[in-house]
């Protein structure tokens, strides 16, 4: 069955199995910018690569921002009544702000020019606490999602949804020299988000009944939208709110598929795996990227034809096993709060001041 649960979760293994395939192409990106582009010199069939990664484009963010309001939905729903809400924003900070930390670090550590979003300063740093540049601005949008969901939790759903597809329409339009930034993406992802908070029915709907049915029809409105955006002028609202609506269908691409791909067991359980441990993945890329840029016989493989043809794939599965085994080697231990909020200031959160309180 389609819908059956994760061992161990409680939740539809195609869930984790969308969350693992988004990851790794996130992860496949950036090995693909950082590592594989540097290495190779600009001849024919350098160029499937990038057209590979961009064709991914509508897929990885949009759907992993789906599923994760999709898995929060009941509970940011329940607004500040329920007091997890509260440590899920505060967790997510001081995940993004840890690992900022982290970063900061390794900048000081390593000099060697083209590592991918170093620090360059302490005001840098400094910016980057509300205004983030780097890959962890994904965990800040996390963390301002919820905050934002849960604080307007008395207006009515559609109204919510239309502001913030009104924002991703409007980030758009953006002046050229800003189209990078980071921050930009969380004023368009967030109806994502907030998509899965408000229609988890819809979402699930294209990964039950007749998925075959649903995935063809959603695959063809898909074809016409990116054609209809690829006749659009950058930087317009047209082409940023077709943009935004083909990006929407792509999530329905995406769900159908990976409840198709969860029916096969053998490809199921590895990509649950990844999916399970989306965040570790995420944010530990960042180091064994750089490890791959700091090797000089990483960069000097790709003269073979083996690692010029797939030499993306090989990295990428690098990333994520290096990333998932060096999570492991952390849990049980006290480097653990790298990945979460430590427990006393999350039971602290948990409990009222009132219960707190004692009488002298």
């Amino acid at each position: 069955m389609v819908g059956h649960a994760t061992e161990g979760t409680g939740r539809a293994v195609w869930i984790d199995v969308a969350r693992g395939l988004c990851v790794i192409a996130v992860v496949l990106l950036h090995v693909r910018i950082f590592v594989y582009d540097p290495a190779v010199p600009e001849i024919d069939g350098h160029d499937e690569w990038r057209r590979i990664t961009e064709a991914f484009g509508p897929f990885r963010l949009p759907t992993l921002f789906a599923l994760s309001g999709l898995l929060v939905a009941r509970r940011v729903r329940n607004g500040w009544r329920d007091r997890r809400n509260a440590v899920r924003v505060a967790s997510s900070y001081w995940l993004y702000l840890v690992w900022l930390t982290v970063f900061a670090l390794m900048s000081l550590a390593v000099t060697a020019p083209g590592m991918p979003f170093r620090l360059e300063t302490p005001a840098d740093y400094l910016r980057q606490l509300v205004l983030p540049d780097t890959i962890l601005w994904f965990i800040l949008a996390l963390a301002l999602y919820v905050l934002v969901l849960i604080s307007v939790q008395r207006v009515p759903p559609p109204v919510v949804l239309g502001a913030l597809a009104l924002v991703a329409a409007l980030s758009g339009v953006a002046p050229a020299e800003l189209a990078e930034e980071q921050w930009l993406h969380i004023l368009y992802y967030g109806v994502f988000f907030a998509a899965g908070v408000y229609l988890p029915g819809v979402v699930r709907w294209f990964a039950d009944g007749r998925v075959v049915v649903k995935l063809v029809f959603a695959l063809a409105l898909f074809v016409v939208l990116e054609r209809v955006w690829q006749l659009t002028d950058m930087g317009t609202a047209l082409e940023s709110s077709v943009r935004l609506g083909r990006d929407l269908v792509a999530v329905a691409v995406a769900v159908g598929l990976c409840a198709l791909l969860s029916r096969a067991a053998w490809l199921a359980r590895p990509l649950a795996l990844v999916g399970r441990r989306t965040l570790p993945v995420y944010i530990l890329q960042l180091p064994a990227i750089w490890l791959l840029c700091l090797v000089p016989v990483v960069a000097d493989l790709h003269a073979f034809p083996v690692v010029f043809a797939v030499g993306p794939l090989l990295g990428t599965a690098f990333v994520v096993a290096a990333s998932m085994l060096c999570y492991r080697l952390l849990r049980g231990t006290v480097l653990e709060n790298l990945f979460r909020l430590p427990r006393p200031v999350a039971d602290r959160i948990l409990t009222p001041s009132s219960v707190t309180r004692t009488t002298p």
